[in-house]
């Protein structure tokens, strides 16, 4: 892969902006692009014959300051191609990486017959262990996992320096004498270290904004650096029961990405207060356990009612006996008896199958890490994870806010003051909020209908549930419990209420009768429920709530416009700009919140709100030119991405798209470099943990 801008996207996703010093680099792409996104660049060309022999003294010599630390070292193509010695060499760069030590061909690395080994991952990875780095936290990919079955040196390859006190503890000793129970999986390169890092990556995935994470049995605290690195979390805390462990962790991570380490057994978390922590990640904890109930009881009371966990086992791993020979397993799991486990107080909402080679059950296995359906019948797999949120129904606890959005709150706001607008505030994150909330969709409707059930009518909970269940209905065309949707929302819509958040759910409610009758074909219906919205006033819950009646506007302009009413359609679309410009000049306390401190989502929204003015402007102004070409003019107004919010969602799945595009390019440039068997050394151990 060439030095462009797609990887230098990858590159800053990874290591993110700072000081870069390239070794070797003879692709002006690679700076240019890198001082584009304001980095600071030093480049030493890699045609200097000293390098051949003093490495060290040679970028010593063209650096103006002896002591000088880059955020980032990396040694391209060119500078490859000239080491030798790759433990010499990155010992020497220690000297120069502040945190990252990234390597980075663009081809296969030039060698005879007898220097195969340079074009293996293996052994470029294993000099940098061995010369005081580790993986890098922030490197470690769930898109990526499936690509290390190629043992081909990879385009990029990223490393974390251990700094100088603790990589003079010389501790790999004592990690490889006590590897089958911990071993920080960061310091070694092979298919265990891969699949047990991946599962924290994925884990990471799950953790929402502003979260409180607690990494039970975190061990030596590696995977706590992942969660760390590679989320949003607000507070990450890792605790084990081996205190030695505990240290280990607090030497290598604490600092570097501010987690808390604790020494404590997962089943007596006495130092972690009740209902305090937002998400636990837990992986090959249970089967350690001898009273795992006890362990999950315990998980419950420090989670929040809204909380989630995510969870693993090995999945059967028996001996002829039927029983696990580990002798530090206690229980052995399949899918049924692990999912069964967490049957009281909470709601199991995904299921992973993941594989590695070497293991217990699976020797030739590829790497795979592969979200199945929760009810599916799986063949046979090496782990289980399990996705779980708490019910928030199953339990009562003092609301102490939205971890996100509480210190956006400022006088005269509610549009994000759950607490004092529901009778359980704990349902928004894990029923309404998009991008948190349950995941699993029966199990989403299912929680709805039990809160439309357990709640008065004229509550906000119900309002939230009510609308969640019109859009699942509307996302899975069960048109057949339209009509019982429908008597139940007019009901709600019926009601008299002073409470900002049920005339939100009020006008959200009107909308999705209004898309109902729009798909099942009862036009009279849709544009007379589409009239009615321009009739409610979101403003009395916010700003943003005018996204409705925008939409309104312009699908009940849209109908009349196909029925052959120009004028009505264009008096529907300038209403959607007078809609827009209306919000636009409301105040902006229940939009943004503090202006300091300002809400994630607000001018995002306030955006989607000129976003979608504009686009009723465009329907109005180019009026004439549907009778002409009405291709043309559908074309113009694109309904398909109207709105900003629906178009980054759009953005967000051609980005994934393209994140898997990389990651298949990634894989088709390293299966170009004859990869070769590796032979067995340190850092292919397998492990039984």
């Amino acid at each position: 892969m060439e030095y462009g801008i797609r990887f230098v996207e990858e590159l800053l996703r990874t290591v993110g902006p700072g000081s870069f010093l390239l070794l070797g680099c003879d692709h002006p792409a690679l700076p240019q692009e890198l001082l584009r996104r304001g980095c600071s660049v030093r480049i030493i060309p890699g045609d200097n014959p000293a390098f051949d022999h003093d490495f060290a003294g040679a970028v010593r010599n063209a650096l103006p300051e002896a002591d000088e630390r880059f955020h980032a070292v990396v040694a391209c193509q060119t500078m490859m191609e000239t080491i030798v010695n790759p433990d010499e060499s990155f010992n020497s760069m220690r000297q120069w990486v502040g945190r990252y030590l990234v390597l980075a061909p663009t081809r296969r690395l030039d060698g005879d017959a007898k220097s195969q080994m340079r074009l293996l991952n293996a052994y470029w990875a294993d000099a940098a262990l061995r010369s005081g780095f580790r993986r890098a936290p922030a490197a470690v990919s769930v898109a990526d996992y499936q690509a290390l079955n190629n043992p081909a040196l990879q385009p990029l390859s990223v490393f974390e320096i251990i700094d100088d006190a603790a990589a003079a503890r010389r501790e790999m000793q004592w990690l490889l004498a006590n590897r089958d129970l911990h071993m920080d999986m960061s310091r070694e390169f092979g298919p265990r270290s891969d699949a047990h890092m991946v599962r924290y990556a994925q884990a990471a995935e799950w953790v929402r904004p502003g979260d409180t994470v607690l990494d039970c049995a975190c061990g030596l605290g590696y995977g706590s650096a992942i969660l760390a690195a590679r989320s949003t979390a607000g507070r990450v805390i890792g605790v084990d029961i081996d205190p030695e462990s505990v240290a280990y962790a607090q030497r290598h991570f604490a600092a570097r990405y501010g987690i808390e380490y604790i020494a404590a057994s997962g089943t007596d978390l006495a130092v972690i207060p009740d209902h305090s922590v937002d998400m636990i990640a837990s992986f090959e904890t249970i089967e350690h356990v001898e009273d795992y109930e006890a362990l999950i009881a315990e998980f419950a009371r420090v989670l929040k009612p809204d909380g989630r966990i995510i969870a693993s086992v090995p999945n059967l791993w028996v001996d002829e006996t039927g029983c696990d020979p580990n002798p530090h397993h206690f229980h052995a799991f399949d899918w049924e008896k692990f999912r069964a486990a967490f049957d009281s107080g909470f709601i199991v909402e995904a299921r992973y199958r993941q594989e590695a080679p070497g293991g217990f059950k699976l020797q030739k296995a590829a790497r795979a890490l592969k979200r199945c359906p929760l009810d599916s019948r799986e063949p046979d797999t090496e782990w289980w994870l399990l996705v779980a949120s708490a019910d928030p129904l199953a339990r009562r606890a003092p609301y102490s806010g939205h971890p996100q959005f509480a210190r956006s709150h400022t006088d005269g706001e509610h549009v994000a003051d759950f607490g004092a607008h529901y009778h359980n505030p704990w349902i928004y994150r894990s029923m309404v909020q998009m991008g948190e909330r349950i995941s699993d969709e029966a199990a989403l409707a299912d929680l709805s209908l039990r809160v439309l059930q357990s709640n008065p009518l004229d509550s906000a909970d119900v309002g939230a549930a009510i609308t969640v269940l019109g859009y699942h209905i509307l996302a899975s065309k069960r048109f057949d419990q339209a009509d019982d949707w429908r008597n139940v929302a007019e009901g709600y819509l019926a009601c008299s209420s002073e409470n900002p958040h049920v005339q939100r759910w009020q006008v959200s409610i009107a909308f999705a009768a209004a898309l109902l009758s729009r798909d099942l074909g009862l036009r009279e219906q849709a544009r007379a429920d589409f009239d009615r919205i321009a009739g409610m006033d979101p403003l009395a819950f916010s700003p943003l709530l005018m996204t409705k009646v925008i939409a309104a506007r312009f699908w009940s302009g849209l109908m009349r416009l196909v029925d052959g009413d120009e004028d009505g359609a264009r008096s529907c679309f300038l209403a959607g700009v007078e809609a827009a410009r209306t919000a636009l000049h409301a105040p902006d306390v229940n939009a943004i919140g503090k202006p300091d401190r300002p809400l994630s989502f607000g001018f995002q929204e306030l955006a989607e709100v000129a976003d979608m003015g504009a686009q009723c402007a465009t329907a109005a102004n180019l009026l004439e030119s549907y009778r002409r070409s009405p291709g043309q003019y559908w074309s113009k107004v694109d309904t398909r991405r109207f709105g900003l919010a629906s178009w980054a969602k759009h953005l967000e799945a051609e980005n994934e798209r393209l994140r898997n595009v990389m990651s298949e390019l990634l894989r088709a440039t390293a299966s170009m470099r004859r990869p070769m068997d590796r032979p067995a050394g340190p850092s292919a151990r397998t492990a039984s943990a």
